[in-house]
Order: C-alpha cells, then structure tokens, then sequence
C-alpha cells in the first residue's frame, strides 16, 4: 500500500493561546500536525495547575509552549506569541491564531493558510455565518453589535468580527505587538488599526462550530464588553451630557422666546443651544473620548457643527411646519440620527490618530 507524504505546511506560525484548556486542544494540535503545519506555539495563559497535564500532552507535537505565570488575557497571550514567532520566525509570512477550544476545524486552518499564502499581504479573516438559528443569542447578538460599531467608527465591513481564526502578515504582526489591549479587545483593535497602518483585509468562509453552546468561552460579557466599546460608550455618555445641555438650553429659550416670536423662535433657539453645547462637547472629546492631537481639529469640529447644526435646524423646521407642535420631541428624534453620524465623521476624520 503506497503512502502519500505529508505536505509540509511552514509558510505560517501557528499561534494558539490558551486559558485551561481540555482535551480539545490535545486534538486541535494532533490534527494540525496530521495536516503537515510545521510549526505550532501555544501559550499557557496562566492556567490552573490542573490543565497541567493538557500542556505537558501537547508538548512533543508543538515548537514552543510558552508561559504566564498569571492570567493575563487572550490579547496579552496573543502578544506574546507574536513577539516570540516575530524573533524565533524572521523569514515566516506570517502567523495563524487559532482557538484552542475546538471552534476551529484544522480544515478551515489549511484554507486560511492556502489563501494567506495567495494574500500574504492581507490580514485574512476567517468568518463564520451567523444566519443559521443554532448560534447561540449572546454570539450572535454580540458580533452584529460589533460589526455595527467597527462600520460606524472604521468604516470596515466585515461579515465577522469577532473571530479568532486570522492571518496575520509578519509586517503587520510586528505593529500588533505595540498597540492597546490586553483581552477581548485587542482583537477589534487588530482589526481598526488595519486602517491606520495601511493592511488590507481579506474574509473567507469557515464552519460555524459551537461546542456545548460555546459554554467554554471565557469571554465576559459585562467587562469585555466595556472594553471593546469603551470608546463608543465614552463618546455616547459625553454626547448625551452635551445632548442634555443642548435640549435644556433650548427648551429654556423657547419658553423664553416663544411669546414674541412665531416659528423663527426654533431656528434662533436651536442656534444659541448648540453653540454652548458644542464648546463643552469638543473639549470633552479631544481630551477624554479620542485623546487626539490632531491639529486643526477645532476648524474641522465646528466646521462639523456647523453642518450638523444646520442639518438640525432645518429639518426641526420643517418637521414643525408640518406638525405646528412637539418642537422639543422633534429635536430629539433629528438629533439622534445626526448623533450616530456624528461619531462616524469625529473618529474617521476630526479626530483620526
């Protein structure tokens, strides 16, 4: 019976880290090396002492187990390996981060890295589908949330956010190592600093697997969840103190001035409100919400409010010769439109990094 060779896989790292694994990351490295992937690094992400005997399983099939002694996050495990395949690996094309809870099937591995190796350039995500009524409420919930917020704030488009099967060109696995995150978050920030540091990103499909709806994941969803929108949640609580100086302002004067004026009182009201709200709001955002430096950014700020307030202004007008009352709810359903495309135009361009 005639054997066939293995086909050696050693253009990519393979980089799994690893928080108290079970057996299903004795069988995810089992089956990469049946697959011919040459080099294998696992990170032991400080896990109890009873995944011991995991790590020490996996340590004749893999190139490197590396240690925290405590906890750090996936985003530091992640970091780790990088910079150990970025010293160890100088010639590689890149690095394969694959989960270690058996999410990922080492077929959908070996098609990342067939097409990494026809994208050696691209950050190659591999995404699941979320249409299919088996995937759990909190992933599905949460990756549309993500995919509304990395649109909203980056302008990317991407079917999955939240994955963690990627390849990682060597170039762009070197400027990881520096940027912010140290748990669920890095992930999304490996994805929005692809626009600042010009890695552009390719998306291929892969099976959706969720063992034991997905009850291994270590994901927080309180915290993680602060973490990865914090930007956003801070921009949201700056926007809604500035929103509530902006409504009270103009809820005063139209009480002020409505017994002299008719309709005008609007536009004079929405004008007078919005300048005392925007000198806070931009303050606020520079210093707290975007921490920007960016130079002319108060030209382009109030350029924007400008526009926004005009925006604001007429179509609160118009709506109130339509209706002739709820000038105040009228407001408040304008603005919130323009507040989402507000952010948008804030992070991507008046306070870009």
């Amino acid at each position: 019976m005639q054997m066939h060779a293995v086909e050696r896989l050693d253009d990519y790292v393979v980089l799994i880290p690893a928080y108290n694994p079970d057996q299903a990351l004795v069988t995810l490295v089992q089956e990469l090396k049946d697959k011919g992937f040459v080099h294998v690094i696992v990170v032991n992400d400080g896990s109890a002492d009873t995944c011991r005997a995991v790590f020490d399983d996996v340590k004749a099939d893999v190139s490197a187990v590396l240690e925290h002694e405590q906890n750090a996050g996936k985003g530091a495990a992640l970091k780790t390996g990088l910079r150990h395949i970025v010293d160890a690996y100088p010639e590689t094309t890149g690095v394969i981060t694959v989960d270690a809870d058996g999410q990922h099937l080492p077929a959908d591995v070996r098609n990342l890295y067939d097409e990494g190796v026809k994208w050696p350039h691209h950050l190659i995500m591999g995404c699941r589908d979320f249409s299919s009524p088996a995937i759990p409420f909190r992933s599905r919930f949460g990756n549309q949330m993500t995919r509304f917020v990395m649109l909203l704030g980056s302008g990317l488009r991407l079917n999955d956010t939240q994955t963690g099967l990627r390849a990682i060109p060597l170039r762009y696995a070197k400027q990881l190592i520096d940027i912010p995150g140290n748990r669920y978050e890095f992930e999304m920030n490996m994805l929005t600093f692809t626009k600042r540091l010009q890695v552009p990103i390719h998306q291929t499909p892969i099976e959706t697997v969720y063992v034991d709806e997905n009850a291994s994941s270590h994901f927080r969803p309180v915290i993680d969840s602060i973490l990865i929108y914090r930007m956003f949640l801070a921009y949201s609580l700056s926007s809604v103190a500035s929103f509530l100086m902006d409504i009270g302002v103009y809820a005063l004067l139209i009480f002020l001035l409505n017994p002299w004026f008719e309709s005008v009182h609007v536009i004079v009201a929405t004008v007078l409100a919005r300048i005392v709200s925007s000198l806070f709001n931009y303050y606020v955002n520079r210093k707290v919400v975007f921490k920007s430096k960016a130079k002319r950014s108060m030209l382009k700020y109030f350029g924007l409010v400008a526009v926004q307030m005009a925006l604001s202004a007429s179509l609160v007008y118009v709506l109130f010769l339509l209706f002739r009352d709820g000038e105040v709810i009228l407001k408040v359903a304008v603005d919130s439109v323009l507040f989402v495309l507000s952010y948008y135009v804030q992070k991507r361009w008046i306070f870009k990094r």
